[in-house]
């Protein structure tokens, strides 16, 4: 069968999986071994989630957000929340600005750029490339789950450990983000996230405050070596600002894309702004 006498509906099937297929490219610094490793760890660990898979998938049409802690092994989550605190340590980047495509919303933290985790990390790299944890988070959001369209924002990561550290009300450039809390104060010293679902992000007149008057803000506290799966382009979101001096906060954030990123026209200007020196 030629793709001249496919039907439309054969067609649109195949130009769709060969999309998803190309959206799980690992880069030249990925381990393949560590891939196929945490492949390994995530199937055996599915064999019973059944319960949590229902469960999230609930939270995900209902919020925007899903709470993936019981979606992974816990031998990964304590290698993951290794490698953050390793990397944190090593970074020697911090912010402090506005960002005028979000309303002139502040970032003050610690900045973990992409290329920290192309030349430092084994664990969190071939996360983001391992089959088996893609198919679990499409799994829970009913869509496939796609490399960013941007290499500078695959994987970042923040560091906040000072009084008035905070990522600023913000959109996400992409469909979907993955957070991974290695670190996290109570929740009296701050740091939760706090997201406006359903909102549309006007990069022209972002409206922030409007958005925040006129919808649902949603407050979600995480503890240390819990995570979450969120829809980032339609949900106005933020960190509270940390309270308190001798605190801190570790995330590491795996940017992924839905099939509609890789068909529109993108620009970056959060990730330049905050990532990108």
């Amino acid at each position: 069968m030629t793709i001249e006498t496919m039907s439309p509906a054969v067609t649109m099937r195949e130009t769709a999986v060969a999309l998803v297929a190309r959206g799980n490219v690992p880069g030249p610094y990925v381990d393949r071994d560590e891939v196929a490793r945490i492949d390994r760890m995530i199937a055996h660990h599915r064999l019973n989630i059944d319960e949590s898979m229902k469960t999230a998938k609930r939270q995900y049409s209902a919020e925007h957000y899903v709470r993936t802690t019981a979606l992974l092994p816990n031998e990964l989550v304590a290698e993951l929340r290794g490698e953050a605190r390793r990397l944190a340590e090593l970074n020697t980047r911090r912010i402090d600005i506005t960002v005028p495509v979000t309303g002139n919303t502040p970032r003050k933290l610690g900045s973990l750029p992409n290329s920290l985790f192309q030349e430092h990390s084994k664990l969190f790299t071939a996360l983001y490339n391992s089959s088996e944890f893609r198919s679990v988070l499409s799994d829970a959001v009913g869509s496939p789950v796609l490399d960013a369209t941007f290499e500078d924002e695959k994987i970042t990561g923040t560091h906040q450990n000072r009084a008035g550290d905070t990522h600023g009300w913000h959109w996400g450039d992409h469909e979907f983000a993955f957070i991974f809390i290695a670190e996290a104060p109570s929740i009296e010293h701050g740091g939760m996230l706090q997201s406006v679902p359903h909102t549309i992000w006007d990069k022209e007149n972002p409206a922030v405050h409007e958005h925040l008057e006129a919808g649902n803000i949603r407050t979600y506290y995480h503890g240390a070596g819990e995570s979450y799966f969120f829809k980032t382009d339609t949900s106005l979101h933020r960190t509270v600002p940390i309270q308190s001096e001798g605190v801190e906060r570790i995330i590491i954030n795996l940017t992924f894309a839905s099939v509609k990123d890789w068909l529109e026209e993108k620009s970056y200007e959060t990730t330049q702004a905050v990532y990108t020196d």
